[in-house]
Parts: C-alpha cells; sequence; structure tokens
C-alpha cells in the first residue's frame, strides 16, 4: 500500500503535495507534520493519531532534503506559509501549529522566525530539530542568526544525545540558548529517531551508521512523552502571547518533570555562567 495513503489523502496546495488527515468529529485546529530529511510520512502515524485524537486536522509535508539543492530549508518554511495560506480558508481556520522532527522541526523554527507576522503559528513542537547546513539559528556570528523573539506562539524544544550528526553546536539545546522564552526538553539516552515509528523500517536509509540508535527502554519512554506533550500543548494554545506559552508549559510539567528536574539541576551548577543564568532565567519565566 503507498505509505502516503496509509498516512491521508493526498492533495496539491500551494503547489506542494500535501497529505491531509481529517478527525472523525469536528476540527478544533490544524496542525502540519514536518518530517525529518527524507523520512516517510508513514514513520509518524502515531503524531498523526495522537493529532486527531485532539481534533486536529493533521497536514503531512514529506520534507525533501535534495530538492532544491539551494536555500532547501528558507523555500520549505515559505511553502509550510503558502500552504496554510491556501488552507486556511477552506478548512476555517484562524491559526494553526506545527510538529517538526530533525530539519523538520528546524523548518518549524525559521516558519515562526520569518512567516509569521500575524501571530497565525499557535505553537510549535520541535522534536530534536537539526540546525545545520546551513546554521540558521546558531551561528557563532550572532549577527547572521535568525530569532524567535518576535514570535508568540508556544514553542517546545527537545533535543537527544545523537553524537556526532547532531553537532551540539547546532543541536535544540543550542538553539534554545539563544532563544531562551522558548521551553527545553531534554530526551536523555534516546536517539535522534526515537520519535517515529517502526525505526527498522528505516534501516536503508543508514541512519543508524552516522547516529547512535538510543537506549531502547528511553526511546520508547521519549517517544511516549512526546506523544504526551503534543496532546497537552497543542490544544492548549487558545490565545496569543507569552503569557498563553507560560500556561501551556504548566500544562505540560507532569508530562516532563524528570527532565525538566534533570535540566534545571544543570543550570543551577553551572550559575556562575552566562549560559547557567539564562537557562534558569527561561524554566522560571515558563513557571517550571
Amino acid at each position: 500500500m503507498d505509505e502516503e495513503h496509509i498516512f491521508g489523502d493526498k492533495v496539491m496546495a500551494a503547489g506542494q503535495p500535501v497529505v491531509i488527515a481529517k478527525p472523525r468529529n469536528t476540527p478544533s485546529g490544524m496542525t502540519f507534520i514536518l518530517t525529518a530529511a527524507n523520512i516517510p510520512l508513514a514513520k509518524y502515524l502515531s503524531i498523526r493519531d495522537a493529532l486527531l485524537k485532539i481534533d486536529q486536522i493533521v497536514v503531512g509535508f514529506y520534507i525533501n532534503a535534495l530538492n532544491p539543492p539551494r536555500n532547501n530549508h528558507r523555500i520549505k518554511a515559505e511553502k509550510v506559509r503558502e500552504i496554510w495560506n491556501e488552507l486556511k480558508n477552506k478548512h476555517r481556520m484562524k491559526q494553526y501549529s506545527i510538529v517538526g522532527h530533525s530539519i523538520g522541526g528546524k523548518i518549524a523554527l525559521m516558519t515562526a522566525a520569518l512567516h509569521d507576522d500575524d501571530s497565525a503559528i499557535k505553537t510549535i513542537i520541535a522534536l530534536d530539530p537539526v540546525d545545520q547546513t546551513p546554521p540558521e539559528f546558531t551561528n557563532a556570528n550572532t549577527s547572521r542568526n535568525l530569532t524567535l523573539r518576535n514570535s508568540n506562539a508556544a514553542i517546545t524544544i527537545t533535543f537527544t544525545e545523537s553524537g556526532f550528526f547532531v553537532k551540539k553546536d547546532h543541536n535544540g539545546r543550542a538553539i534554545h540558548k539563544v532563544n531562551t522564552r522558548t521551553q527545553l526538553v531534554h530526551h536523555r539516552n534516546a536517539g535522534h529517531m526515537c520519535y517515529t515509528d517502526d525505526e527498522k523500517g528505516i534501516k536503508a536509509l543508514s541512519w543508524k551508521s552516522v547516529m547512535p540508535s538510543g537506549n531502547e527502554e528511553r526511546n520508547a519512554a521519549c517517544k511516549k512523552e512526546a506523544l504526551k506533550l503534543i496532546g497537552s500543548e497543542i490544544p492548549g494554545a487558545l490565545t496569543k502571547g507569552i503569557k498563553s506559552a507560560g500556561g501551556m508549559f504548566k500544562k505540560a510539567k507532569n508530562a516532563v518533570t524528570s527532565e525538566i528536574d534533570s535540566i534545571t539541576g544543570e543550570a543551577k551548577k553551572a550559575t556562575g555562567s552566562v549560559q547557567g543564568k539564562m537557562l534558569l532565567s527561561s524554566l522560571k519565566s515558563a513557571g517550571l
């Protein structure tokens, strides 16, 4: 069976093929799923189902990292906004959310940074985003970086311990360090692909040859936690602004207590450093 057909109905929107899945009940919102580079949408059925459970219209956007060969990530971010502009009237929506994984997580954040002047984005969950080839948020020359400071979206960023493939200077934690209004969740001892379904089915893409696969038990736990975050944060983002984001962080606290505590501990150990103070300030501002 065609993998896109498993996910939903394939349609064209803004000249881009996407796959749409609709809830059985009256939709309460719309959420995009942006895949990791060249990973099929069929590997994100658990995330799709978590969104359908909370009555989201799910727009699956397969991220082909090879086409176009130049400015790929910026073009994809712009395309997300164009797709939204086309779908919002058809489905009578005023705001939308994005769940992105890996490069898809980076593209989700870029959409907020570059294409959200009207605060149409309610929530972003960036699962282990990879800000590489090229870096957009984490350049050593900070004057070149995009920023999320002007976004009213509620943004959660996760990061795993994925080894050399995802550079520490360009992973989710690095993005958070320069965008401290975001919520940070550390998925310790988990692999970069822990959020996908049926990891064995992507062996042909040789992901395990370029990054550690993580602890099997922690992979399952972190995937479960990510699904809880999706279920708790996306339906709660009903108003604009940083205050609404703080409210959602509190609602999600039970799902991420152990990881937030570990991050807080690391920040306390580093209170003498600028990074430690920034991290503690971020956690306090989120009400954690």
